[in-house]
């Protein structure tokens, strides 16, 4: 029946692409629909973000068509990559500085973003696995 500790890692990849493709795509959809960016550059403006306008259409692109990426299992390790600096760049500088918001406490949570980046950090490591557009695309290049 194959090698079922590969096929059980192959699926534990999907379910975490999933899970971290999903989550961008909420996240990036409303930065970028319906009116575009702009709202979103006007708030990293307003925290002190140097090129507000390019860096918002980079996130929004990023977190939208790189969560769809990250879902169909496509460019995996390298939207990773781009993910995790996200998250460190999103933690650091917008929410750890405003406190860290934990049970019962002020501040702003960065939980989420700490999951986002050990999710897309183990990605990055491991790859997209077999059941992936990242896997078709070695095995056509193999074949040809």
């Amino acid at each position: 029946m194959g090698n079922q500790p590969a096929r059980v890692q192959d699926w534990a990849l999907v379910i975490l692409r999933f899970g971290i493709g999903a989550t961008f795509i909420m996240h990036g959809y409303p930065k970028l629909f319906p009116s575009g960016p702009g709202g979103f550059a006007g708030l990293l403006q307003n925290l002190g973000f140097p090129g507000p306008v390019f860096l918002a259409y980079v996130v929004s692109i990023l977190e939208f068509v790189g969560g769809i990426a990250m879902v169909l299992g496509l460019f995996t390790r390298y939207i990773g990559v781009l993910m995790v600096i996200e998250m460190i760049v999103t933690s650091s500088r917008v929410k750890m500085p405003r406190g860290v918001g934990f049970i019962f406490s002020k501040g702003t949570g960065w939980e989420l973003d700490f999951l986002l980046l050990i999710i897309a950090l183990a990605l990055v490591l491991l790859g997209a696995g077999g059941i992936s557009l990242d896997a078709a695309v070695t095995r056509r290049r193999r074949v040809a």
